[in-house]
């Protein structure tokens, strides 16, 4: 398998993954407005801390075996275990039915023996027993899509994904518009629309008989355990504690200053993670079935090198959308959630910053991934979301919600070196630091030429600065980077290519 060859993998995998998150930030786009006109700030700020709830309950129930599902399938099938795909496919989805089960009606207890003064918004207790249903469904989907990604099956992946997003926002946009104005109607359609899309999914995954069903006669306790034991410390290590990085200055923010301000960041931060799906997360989803893969085929020297490879290129990818979202965020976040959010743009670039710096930790970080290395995972993410939290503590009474920004900065970035740091004993991972001067500096240069074009003229101004500040920075980044160089030769050979082959 040649180097170039897994990079048009990587490339076409995290496309199908972009174009999916593309098409989900186009259903934003229409839903985003919409929720931030017919709710207040203070519903939307409601509605945040029952997603981060939620958020946190689904984390647990998965018991992190979602993650035991990407490194055990590439063993199996390579044939170096002991067990079968049938006993792993059984075994995850009936073991994360029961965990998911158990953490929803510890939920539910849990909201049911609060008194009812201790919330501070009323309709909390009952929207938190509505949205406990997601769940149950969204674990056991966890379950399903794991699937679908280790074996890299990114069309069919991409192909539910959007159509579940659309028909959930259908439900969404009925149910809000001529049922009830409500957060009852809200959470009630979110429900109704992600199980029905979860039936299909599933009903068709194992339809057509290329896989093993799941059934109770081939869950393996055995696997379990060693599923149970790769899976917990990534759910504290990686997956929970890197919910509370993400997630956890929203209880600091209520906390300290209320909800009208989390409304406020909850809004900017939900735009930065609509750019995230699309651009950053789409790699680190595509790039770690594949690692896994070539290390079991190939070994760790190719193995080393595409990863190498593959974050030279995110970072000259990642540096202009750190500066373009600076740009034009100040325009797009009130354009989008109306006037009553223009101040929270200002948290934009520290925040999407942060996100940047997030996606390389599956690239930094690969040595620990591969090797199973859950305790050491578990211990860097987890010191970084107690530093997070502290910051958070430390800043949001000072700065209010830039401070609870910038220490979403500082703690993802102490995140990924101190995963690549501890990665780089298993695998060598190279840290571009002369890409990613040059790349910053392409960056600034693009935010400077935009600055002053036509401003406060919201969706104008977006438009032209877009148009203007990509050949900027291709221009500049290609004049200084020679893999910047090379990757835009390949681009027009491909494109070259295409239009031959469709010319008559």
């Amino acid at each position: 398998m040649a180097e170039d060859s897994v990079h048009k993998r990587l490339a076409r995998q995290a496309s199908h993954y972009s174009v999916s998150s593309l098409f989900s930030l186009i259903a934003g786009m229409i839903t985003f407005p919409l929720l931030t006109r017919i709710f207040s700030i203070e519903d939307y700020g409601v509605m945040n801390l029952v997603a981060a709830t939620l958020t946190v309950a689904v984390a647990v129930g998965k018991v992190g075996v979602q993650h035991s599902i990407l490194r055990y399938q590439s063993e199996i099938a390579a044939g170096k275990s002991r067990f079968t795909l049938k006993q792993l496919y059984a075994t995850t989805f009936f073991g994360m039915v029961g965990s998911a089960l158990f953490v929803m009606a510890g939920l539910l207890l849990v909201t049911g023996l609060v008194p009812a003064h201790r919330f501070n918004d009323p309709r909390l207790r009952g929207l938190l027993a509505i949205a406990s249903l997601l769940i149950v469904v969204q674990v056991v989907e966890s379950a399903v899509t794991n699937v679908l990604r280790a074996e890299q099956r990114t069309t069919t992946l991409m192909k539910y994904q959007v159509a579940k997003k659309y028909f959930g926002i259908a439900l969404i946009v009925f149910a809000v518009l001529v049922i009830s104005r409500s957060l009852t109607a809200f959470y009630t359609a979110s429900v109704i629309g992600e199980t029905v899309a979860l039936l299909f999914l599933t009903f068709s995954l194992f339809r057509a008989g290329d896989r093993p069903r799941p059934t109770l006669n081939g869950f393996s306790r055995p696997l379990y355990r060693e599923l149970i034991a790769f899976g917990i410390p990534m759910m504290i290590g990686y997956e929970l504690s890197g919910i509370i990085l993400s997630v956890g200055d929203r209880y600091v923010i209520e906390w300290l200053v209320g909800e009208k301000p989390l409304g406020l960041y909850a809004a900017a931060y939900n735009l930065c993670q609509y750019v995230q799906a699309v651009v950053i997360a789409s790699i680190g989803q595509a790039i770690m079935p594949i690692y896994m893969q070539m290390w079991d085929q190939k070994g760790p020297d190719e193995t080393g090198a595409f990863i190498s490879r593959s974050l030279r290129n995110y970072v000259l990818f990642g540096a202009p959308i750190i500066a373009g979202l600076a740009s034009v965020g100040p325009e797009l976040l009130p354009s989008l959630a109306s006037e009553k959010y223009a101040s929270a743009a200002v948290i934009l670039p520290w925040v999407i910053a942060g996100m940047v710096v997030d996606g390389t930790t599956a690239m930094l970080g690969a040595g620990l991934f591969i090797h199973r290395k859950t305790r050491i995972i578990m211990i860097i993410v987890l010191s970084c979301a107690i530093l997070n939290l502290g910051l958070n503590v430390i800043l949001v009474p000072r700065l209010g919600i830039v401070g609870a920004a910038i220490a979403t900065l500082i703690s993802y970035a102490a995140a990924a070196m101190a995963l690549g740091a501890a990665g780089r004993k298993f695998l060598p991972v190279a840290i571009p630091w002369s890409t990613l001067l040059r790349a910053s500096a392409a960056a600034i240069i693009m935010y400077a030429a935009l600055y002053y074009i036509c401003p406060g003229r919201r969706l104008l101004t977006i438009g032209v600065r877009l148009s203007i500040g990509v050949p900027v920075y291709a221009a500049v980044i290609a004049l200084i980077d020679e893999d910047a160089r090379a990757f835009m030769q390949n681009g027009l050979n491909w494109l070259r290519t295409k239009l031959g082959m469709s010319s008559p």
